[in-house]
């Protein structure tokens, strides 16, 4: 496809200054396991949250792109932030392609400044019925809800089956987020400011106009006809989907190299023929290799960005193959991000290990986003090698 060209600088300014603040609040995102109120004013203000919004409803209808650059930088301060903002972002273009005009404007209504969108598409239980009017969730468990702690709107994924219990269809719905229970579980390793609660339903009534079927919408099948003239509502949604997921990482890795250059003047060596490690061959090497497969990840993830952009913009849905591409180029980008952190560490030493080092909070992070199997290298990887073999993939989504 050929590359679109877009212009929106000021937004991916506005995510690079707030880089030192994100820093300094880190620990505290950390300890209070919630982004801060302070930072969230903050993304508010710069309109970050709107990078993937229409313009109709009071967003920017920016691209794929700029939405890239802007989670990188603020991934680069503080990776629980940087994945609140990804994920709340784009989801915002998830309910853009997804619903209908009737349901937008139940949304956003006469309050769309105050609109955050937070939810998972995969439940760990779900008993759901069909009644008049709608489907009734007579109970729903969804883990891993990053942004509930803010979220005025959710989507959740809701299985839909049959008399016998066969799966039919699996569907989004959405649904103002008050009507959500949330559960106050995330104690975990990494990512700890995101807040990524899980969430339960009980007897809660969705209405037919605020469900679609998530295989058609994966298809390029969009509720939203209103829409159907701008290119980013044209956007291959799980690649994207995927993108947001991954694109912390790399803004942690850039960091994590930023770091070790900070400090490099200032480090002693030991047992390698050198007083000060800035003067060892071998450092040089390690240091070379780190910077060069981040730029490794780098082009992987903005050529699936570019990707998404121009097929968008090309009037054509982005066909099966060049999905499940994307989808190799971000598990490959994801694993040359480790392994690139994997030589920073070993190349810093062991003081990363005490608490508060930031080396071990991007570690932590890192990895927490790191084993999502959606960006799993060994599955993207065979599935993409199977289409090359000429079969079919075996991603069930792509």
């Amino acid at each position: 496809m050929t590359k679109v060209s877009y212009s929106d600088t000021f937004l991916v300014d506005k995510a690079k200054a707030l880089v030192p603040k994100l820093k300094e609040r880190a620990k505290e995102t950390e300890e209070i396991r919630r982004i801060p109120d302070s930072t969230m004013n903050d993304l508010k203000e710069a309109g970050l949250f709107k990078l993937l919004r229409p313009r109709i409803y009071g967003g920017y209808q920016t691209s794929m792109r700029t939405y890239s650059d802007c989670i990188v930088e603020i991934s680069r301060g503080c990776a629980s932030t940087g994945w609140i903002l990804s994920l709340c972002a784009i989801r915002e273009l998830m309910v853009a392609e997804s619903f209908s005009e009737s349901t937008h404007q139940e949304i956003f209504g006469e309050k769309e400044d105050d609109v955050l969108f937070a939810g998972v598409y995969e439940p760990r239980k779900c008993i759901a019925r069909k009644v008049e009017g709608g489907y009734l969730i007579e109970e729903g468990f969804w883990m891993f809800c990053s942004g509930s702690l803010h979220a005025t709107w959710g989507y959740f994924g809701m299985a839909i089956r049959d008399d016998d219990g066969n799966l039919v269809d699996q569907v989004l719905m959405t649904l103002p987020f008050e009507e959500v229970e949330i559960m106050d579980d995330w104690h975990v390793m990494g990512l700890k400011g995101t807040g990524s609660n899980s969430v339960k339903m009980t007897n809660v009534f969705i209405p037919d106009r605020r469900v679609v079927s998530f295989a058609e919408v994966l298809n390029g099948q969009f509720k939203s006809d209103h829409l159907r003239n701008i290119p980013l509502y044209n956007t291959a949604l799980f690649p994207a989907l995927a993108l947001s997921l991954a694109l912390p990482g790399l803004g942690l890795v850039k960091a994590a190299l930023e770091f070790f250059q900070q400090v490099l003047p200032n480090r002693k060596a030991a047992h390698i023929g050198v007083e000060n490690l800035v003067d060892s061959p071998t450092l040089h090497s390690l240091l070379a290799d780190a910077a060069l497969k981040i730029d490794t990840a780098s082009m992987h993830y903005y050529r699936v960005a570019d990707e998404l952009d121009a097929w968008a913009a090309s009037g054509k849905f982005m066909d099966k193959p060049a999905r499940v591409k994307a989808l190799a180029d971000i598990g490959y980008a994801n694993q040359v991000s480790k392994e690139a952190l994997d030589i920073l560490i070993l190349a810093s030493g062991s003081g990363y290990v005490y608490e508060g080092h930031p080396l071990q909070r991007i570690f932590r992070d890192f990895w927490t986003l790191y084993s999502h199997r959606t960006l799993s290298p060994l599955i993207t990887k065979e599935n993409y090698g199977r289409v090359l073999s000429g079969l079919e993939s075996n991603a069930l989504r792509y």
